[in-house]
C-alpha cells in the first residue's frame, strides 16, 4: 500500500494503520450511507468501493477507489455528516482511522497528531487543486 500521509514517517504510518480496526464488506454492502454522522477515516486494504451520491430516486456513481485509497475524511475533519454513500463492489477490506485511534498514537509523542491533521490538510488541499482544474 502507497503512504498518504506525508507528514507522518513510514513506520508511523504502519503503526497506525495496524492499530486501526479492520472490517469486511461483501459486494454491494453499503460501507457508509449519505448523511451518515461519523467520524472515521477508512483506508481500504483489499477490494473496491464505489463513491455514489443520490440524486432524486438514483444513485449517480462519483469514483471508484481501490487499495491504499481512502475515504471519509471530509467528515473526519469537520464533523459533518457524510455528503455521499460508499458501497462495495467486490468483497473488501478497510482500516478505520478514528479520532480515539489518533489521540492514543499522540500521547507517546506530542507531534503525531499535528502531523497526522497537516498530512489531512494537504491532501484535502491537494483534492481541492486538482477539482479546481476541472472548473471553467
Amino acid at each position: 500500500m502507497d503512504r498518504f500521509l506525508t507528514f507522518l514517517d513510514p513506520g508511523e504510518e504502519s503503526a497506525l494503520l495496524a492499530s486501526a480496526a479492520a472490517q469486511v464488506f461483501d459486494t454491494g454492502d453499503v460501507v457508509l450511507a449519505q448523511n451518515a454522522v461519523q467520524q472515521a477515516i477508512y483506508v481500504i486494504d483489499r477490494g473496491s468501493v464505489a463513491i455514489e451520491r443520490e440524486n432524486g430516486m438514483q444513485y449517480v456513481e462519483l469514483a471508484i477507489l481501490a487499495p491504499g485509497e481512502f475515504f471519509g475524511e471530509i467528515s473526519f475533519v469537520d464533523g459533518a455528516p457524510t455528503s455521499a454513500r460508499v458501497v462495495a463492489r467486490e468483497p473488501t477490506s478497510v482500516r478505520v482511522l478514528t479520532p480515539d485511534l489518533i489521540a492514543n498514537l499522540d500521547q507517546p509523542d506530542p507531534t503525531f497528531g499535528h502531523r497526522f491533521y497537516k498530512s489531512l490538510a494537504a491532501i484535502l488541499a491537494d483534492r481541492l487543486r486538482r477539482t479546481s482544474l476541472h472548473v471553467w
